[in-house]
């Protein structure tokens, strides 16, 4: 199943336990007074961070979420038991929206957010007697719990995007740069999810690198494209092809068009001219590389690993 980083899912907190009505009903107590129990409460739905999943392809099937009711109050004073809390697993980086807005933003494994909170427990009938009122036949039935519809968006946490049109040597570099195996085929559209790679410092920290899938050759987004998968880049590579006879300055000028809405404030942008063992760097070019022969990838691998510091 193809890589996923927005769905919509429904959560509906747990319903309050309604209170009970009820008198003691015992041998040789002749006026038993109330003793119906008051309503557990109901189960929270609460957003978990899981290291164990990568996108939100699972909630594609999985979209209604629904916590655990409270339990009824009892005669004899016995109240009912409060429903578990839903714990609804994520992916870190996983974004909440509720109308649009922000809720949170589960950035590191084990963060949580509760989303919907469950309904208060009901009172039962032994809450509201007193010197006047010694027989109340008075109950208040349980809360419905909060229910919504969010908005999820997964965030890798991408230091270096890789973006182009189609066959611009994206995922060659990308293998190049950081030593991964993502697959490469001389036609378009072999990448229909991000590929990754690390890229690690002399002090042993490692960036993430993506190859981002999404551009179509005219330059509009591809349907299922992994383009938000920008927001979080510290640096974004625009790949150039040198051996494409059309206008570089028009190949640029449509990438940039299609990733606008997505580009990071600040993010540095550089222009890589691949494919240089066919052809000569376009002008546009800020670096020239070819994953062929190496050329370029050992001064763009530093520079990278420099900006990232």
């Amino acid at each position: 199943m193809s890589f996923t980083d927005r769905v919509q899912i429904h959560v509906q907190a747990g319903r309050g336990g309604h209170g009970c009505l009820s008198f003691r009903r015992e041998a040789h107590t002749p006026r038993g007074g109330p003793d119906g129990g008051n309503g557990g409460r109901g189960g929270d739905v609460v957003l978990v961070a899981d290291e164990q999943l990568t996108d939100l392809t699972p909630f594609r099937t999985r979209v209604h979420h629904k916590a655990p009711v409270g339990g009824a109050g009892e005669g004899r004073n016995r109240h009912g038991r409060n429903g578990e809390d839903l714990r609804v697993h994520v992916p870190p980086g996983t974004r909440v929206l509720r109308d649009g807005h922000e809720v949170a933003m589960l950035a590191e494994p084990g963060e949580a957010v509760t989303v919907a909170r469950g309904g208060e427990g009901g009172v039962g009938n032994r809450a509201f007697r007193s010197s006047r009122h010694r027989a109340p036949r008075v109950t208040i039935p349980g809360e419905d719990g909060e229910e919504a519809w969010l908005s999820l968006e997964m965030r890798l946490p991408v230091a270096v995007a890789i973006i182009g049109l189609p066959n611009a040597g994206k995922t060659a570099l990308l293998n190049a740069l950081t030593g991964a195996s993502a697959t490469v085929a001389p036609y378009p559209h072999t990448t229909n999810e991000p590929a990754l790679g690390p890229l690690q410092d002399d002090y042993g920290v490692i960036h993430l690198v993506a190859d981002l899938p999404g551009v179509a050759a005219d330059g509009s987004e591809r349907r299922g494209a992994a383009l938000g998968q920008l927001e979080r880049a510290s640096v974004v590579l625009h790949c150039l092809d040198s051996s494409d006879p059309e206008d570089p300055a028009a190949r640029l000028a449509r990438v940039r068009d299609a990733v606008a809405a997505y580009m990071p404030d600040g993010a540095r942008q550089v222009v890589v001219a691949t494919k240089c063992d066919l052809a000569p760097a376009p002008p546009q070019a800020d670096i020239a590389t070819s994953a062929e022969t190496g050329e370029g990838i050992a001064a763009l691998r530093d520079e990278l690993l420099r900006w990232l510091s």
